[in-house]
Parts: structure tokens; C-alpha cells; sequence
């Protein structure tokens, strides 16, 4: 659930950055981009780091298909454009979901169960009554 709001920009070693579940290049991380070729991979559980050192390191159960050499294609050309620097400094996490890039609960829930309320229901909760108000207006306005 946490990688809704999150991506981990690889400035460091990559060596705890996990090269399929993370999303490090691009808006989603490889196992969602490429679940065919991914499926099939030995250690789902490698890192950048091993990734990038070698790419022969990504084993698989069994050859290459049609649908996973066009994937696997497209995933070596990903990798190509956008190779991070992996000696800069360490690896970071941001916090998309909040303007501020801080981690909140509040901003996680609502990505996750967005409210379909209409607004005048939400607008109850804002007023500055007592609660007890704050619920009869919020039951009357509901009928």
C-alpha cells in the first residue's frame, strides 16, 4: 500500500533499493510494468544495485517468449535512459501523496479510499459547533 505514494531516487550504492517491487524509474515499479518477464524471474528479490552491476544476475525460469522479449526489450531501454548515478550520496524516499513530500496517514487514506461524499456532508465536519450540532446537521442533511 505504501508504494502508491512513494519513490526511492538512487543516489547511493542501489543495494537496498529492490530493482522489481520499487518504483525507481518511471510512475510504476517493474513488476507492475512488466508482469509477464517478471514472473518468471529467479530472485524476485534483487536489488538495483546487483541489477545494474549485471544484468545477466536477472535469471529466469525458462527462455523468453514472444510477449517477454518485447518486455524485456523495452525494460533494457528503461534502464538505459534513465541509469542512475550510483555513487552520489543515499538512496532517498519521496512521499508523493502530500504537497510537502512528509509521510501522513491522512493523505495515504486518501489515496486508498478516496471520499465520495458530497461536499456539503464534508463541509459538517468544518463548522465550528458542537459535536452534537455537527451530528444533527449531518443526519438532516442526509434526510
Amino acid at each position: 500500500v505504501l508504494c502508491i505514494g512513494t519513490s526511492i531516487s538512487v543516489g547511493g550504492s542501489g543495494a537496498t533499493t529492490l530493482f522489481r517491487f520499487v518504483r525507481w524509474v518511471g510512475d510504476s515499479p517493474f513488476a507492475v510494468r512488466f508482469p509477464d518477464l517478471f514472473s518468471i524471474v529467479v530472485d524476485p528479490r534483487i536489488s538495483v544495485e546487483r541489477a545494474l552491476i549485471d544484468l545477466g544476475r536477472l535469471a529466469f525460469r525458462r527462455p523468453f517468449g514472444p510477449p517477454e522479449t518485447v518486455d524485456w526489450q523495452e525494460l533494457l531501454d528503461c534502464i538505459a535512459l534513465h541509469e542512475p548515478q550510483v555513487d552520489a550520496g543515499p538512496d532517498s524516499v519521496q512521499w508523493h501523496l502530500e504537497p510537502l513530500g512528509q509521510f501522513s496517514t491522512k493523505f495515504l487514506y486518501r489515496a486508498v479510499a478516496p471520499s465520495s461524499a458530497p461536499p456539503p456532508l464534508t463541509a459538517v465536519w468544518h463548522v465550528r459547533l458542537p459535536l452534537k450540532i455537527r451530528i444533527f446537521m449531518w443526519q438532516w442533511i442526509r434526510g
